[in-house]
């Protein structure tokens, strides 16, 4: 199980910060370009899926916790930025619309973060890769 408050800091940030891939969006020539805020939500999303891949394809937690930091450090201002749109509440009600438009993209996420939260809920390189995506 999670440490006391870690599933609902991921379920919190989810909601407020995450999007979905620009590769999964099927765009027409037609379209029009996302706004930034879009953007940005998207590529703290593609972020947080790259952070915890590399921590579920690692062997033990210890080398989960360790291959996190590196791919979150490589990523670093996707989380920034994602968490500057917390300063503009037009900007975040913006995210937070379109993460609900898209909510299916990103549900696995949660899940994958969960898990990976449980089993190395004793590792605390993990949960501090964790802690920094949600406060970089």
């Amino acid at each position: 199980m999670a440490p006391c408050g870690v599933r609902p800091l991921l379920t919190l940030w989810l909601l407020v910060v995450l999007g979905t891939s620009p590769a999964c969006r099927k765009e027409s020539a037609s379209s029009p370009q996302p706004s930034p805020v879009v953007e940005i939500t998207d590529r703290s999303w593609s972020a947080h899926v790259l952070v915890v891949t590399a921590g579920e394809r690692a062997k033990t937690c210890a080398e989960a916790g360790t291959a996190m930091q590196r791919v979150f450090s490589e990523n670093r201002q996707a989380f920034v930025d994602a968490i500057a749109l917390d300063r503009d509440k037009a900007r975040l009600a913006e995210a937070a619309d379109y993460i609900e438009a898209n909510e299916g993209r990103y549900a696995d996420i949660d899940t994958r973060m969960a898990a990976l939260s449980d089993r190395c809920a004793d590792e605390p390189t993990v949960q501090a890769a964790f802690h920094q995506m949600s406060a970089p």
